[in-house]
């Protein structure tokens, strides 16, 4: 009897080390995570005063050229060109609108993945798009840039560090025909989609509004090329 409780007794105890170990390393592992998080906000927060410094300078500029010469106005239309072009400006005009909705049909596959959207269907459909000449793309409100990162994380989709979920909606401005027709054609990124009861809706319009591009744009390792004396690589 004796020797049972004992052995009893010492398993106990042993349970209650491992488990004090156990949330010993939860605790460490929930502090680091925490600290962790508690950086990238402060980074965010820097970047976004960063970037309303930025816009407050670029403001200033632009009313001193406006005010010079004319000269200075060609200096003007110039940054509006390249802030368009670089997605820094808000910009109208025609095109289309896309809006894909999960498969609300039966399951008959067993794998609940082949009904939902996934970051590979919207980059066939944004790179579809770019084929087809669009000149600024937004998905749900963020503007597309060259850098602009689609993924899947979890049930949602990261763009430009935002999670959503499904409906994804797209807007792109180019030539409404040439888009739509792109999208549509037979095969086409609708037609594969459609195979799996992904729901397409493809809309041409005579006015759309995309917003600028709401990040902070950072070259750590690219910059200018040297002319024609420096190095090529």
């Amino acid at each position: 009897m004796f020797a049972i409780v004992g052995f009893l007794l010492a398993s106990q105890l042993q349970s209650v080390r491992s488990n004090t170990q156990a949330a010993a390393a939860n605790t460490a592992r929930l502090e680091t995570l925490q600290e962790l998080y508690n950086q990238e906000m402060d980074r965010a927060e820097a970047l976004e005063q960063q970037l309303a410094q930025t816009q407050q300078d670029l403001e200033h500029y632009r009313d001193q050229a406006s005010q010079g010469s004319a000269q200075g106005q060609a200096l003007r239309l110039e940054v509006e060109r390249l802030e368009m072009a670089a997605g820094l400006a808000e910009v109208t005009g025609p095109g289309v609108t896309v809006i894909l909705s999960d498969s609300s049909v039966i399951n008959t596959t067993g794998d609940e993945a082949d009904y939902l959207i996934h970051d590979s269907d919207l980059l066939n459909v944004v790179n579809e798009l770019r084929s087809a000449g669009a000149e600024a793309i937004s998905l749900n409100g963020e503007r597309l840039l060259a850098t602009s990162a689609i993924r899947c994380t979890g049930p949602v989709v990261t763009v430009n560090g935002r999670q959503y979920a499904a409906p994804y909606v797209i807007f792109a401005i180019g030539d409404p025909t040439t888009l739509y027709n792109a999208l549509t054609m037979r095969n086409g990124v609708v037609d594969i989609l459609s195979q799996w009861k992904i729901q397409v809706q493809v809309t041409a319009s005579d006015q759309l509004t995309i917003p600028k591009y709401q990040g902070v744009i950072q070259y750590d390792h690219a910059r200018p090329a040297e002319g024609e004396g420096g190095q090529a690589g």
